[in-house]
């Protein structure tokens, strides 16, 4: 197809995304959060499953009897890709990703809604006690009414 590798556009899709997902656990791309649902966790592990899925000729050429194996690896990255989607882990989150969570939806959502809002929220994250002053004052404002049409 236009004269491409698929195999070498393959790995760069899958270094692409393992790149995007190592962004996303050590917090430097932390905007993302605030409008998603967790998924960018399993970039890293679907990464890794692109570059694993490119070798495939290479493992059943040199591992014959042993091929299966490679199935069995292919079978686990997707597990943990649904698993780290889905459910994440806290080992995949970052610290500040952990202190926002351990508040109760409402506090998360009106944090998010800041986010939305454009305020000022990145010093609210950098440290734990920077998260529960954000918190703290998010719970003391009065929840908004809904305006009835």
């Amino acid at each position: 197809m236009f004269g491409f590798d698929q195999q070498i556009l393959l790995r760069l899709m899958g270094v692409g995304f393992a790149l995007m997902g190592l962004g996303a656990r050590i917090g430097a791309w932390k905007k993302w959060y605030w409008g998603s649902r967790g998924g960018a966790y399993a970039y890293l592990p679907l990464g890794v499953l692109f570059i694993l899925y490119t070798y495939e000729t290479d493992f059943k050429d040199n591992l014959r009897p042993y091929y299966f194996l490679y199935w069995v690896a292919i079978i686990a990255v997707a597990i943990l890709i649904l698993w780290w989607a889905a459910r994440p882990p806290a080992f995949v989150k970052p610290k500040w990703v952990r202190w926002v969570e351990k508040y109760p939806k409402p506090v998360i959502r009106a944090m998010a809604a800041e986010v939305e809002a454009g305020k000022e929220w990145e010093e609210n994250i950098t440290s734990e006690e920077a998260v529960d002053t954000w918190a703290k004052r998010l719970k003391a404002k009065p929840p908004k009414k809904k305006k009835k049409n």
